[in-house]
């Protein structure tokens, strides 16, 4: 019962899917040997030898007559394999237990997510609040010329791993920073003036240079917009961009919060 025991704690470790592969050879008294692999699991895997054999013959004897599944009546090797299982005594009580356990392990495992995904859209709400009242404080406080027409933004974005999955294709970015390099005098989209407004922060200097930038034209629905960024940007990296004051009556709220590195 050892190894019954060391395999049913390997599967409760497995509670929302996967399992532990591993080659068994059980040898019984009389010297016969039983060979074969465990999946070890919860959620319908294995949870140990007794358990796997169990499994085996409660799928034949419930489907053995299922006309998709001739195998479980023609196929010789399988036969002979449940014939022996019938012969083998199992601790149905442990293995019973063991199935109750491993339910009980997911149940919980599940909860602790739901629980786990619940403090994880709070703090992302009470941070969008705080980011929200942030931005509201910051843009009171600008004192943009009457002159300005618009305002020059690098923004930084990198990929977001907490809020992405990919295995189900759910991919997300965040902007870690956003640098206010600039006023404009006009409403015109022109490069060079976004390679003059590179110079007022270092971490931006280096897009001035056209061999290390790269300038994109790409203002419709779904393009990336009219803005200098890094060679390789596919959404991740530098990107500076012009925002036009369309209403010069709140032209504070064009403007994204940030640090601020305008040159006076």
């Amino acid at each position: 019962m050892d190894f019954e025991h060391k395999a049913l704690a390997i599967a409760k470790q497995n509670p929302l899917g996967g399992y532990d592969k591993t080659n068994v050879t059980v040898t019984f008294e009389n010297g016969d040997q039983h060979q074969c692999r465990l999946d070890l699991g919860c959620n319908g895997n294995d949870i140990g030898f007794a358990d796997h054999c169990l499994s085996s013959l409660e799928y034949h004897q419930k489907h053995q007559f299922d006309t998709d599944k001739p195998s479980l009546r023609n196929d010789e090797h399988h036969q002979q394999l449940i014939a022996l299982m019938l012969t083998y005594r199992f601790e149905i009580g442990f293995v019973t237990d063991a199935r109750i356990q491993t339910i009980k392990a997911t149940e919980l495992a599940k909860q602790q997510e739901r629980e786990k995904e619940l403090a994880k859209r709070e703090q992302q709400e009470k941070e969008q609040k705080e980011h929200q009242a942030n931005e509201v404080a910051f843009q009171s406080a600008l004192v943009i010329p009457e002159w300005a027409k618009g305002v020059i933004v690098a923004t930084y974005t990198e990929y977001d791993k907490e809020l992405s999955d990919p295995h189900v294709g759910d991919h997300h970015t965040k902007t870690p920073r956003t640098i206010i390099l600039a006023w404009s005098t006009h409403t015109k989209r022109l490069f060079p003036e976004l390679r003059k407004a590179c110079l007022n922060h270092p971490d931006t200097v280096f897009l001035n240079n056209k061999e290390q930038s790269c300038e994109h034209r790409n203002n419709y629905g779904i393009g990336q917009g009219d803005g200098l960024t890094v060679l390789d940007y596919n959404y991740h990296g530098w990107c500076i961009q012009k925002m036009v004051f369309w209403n010069t009556a709140i032209k504070a709220k064009y403007v994204p919060f940030g640090e601020v590195a305008i040159q006076e």
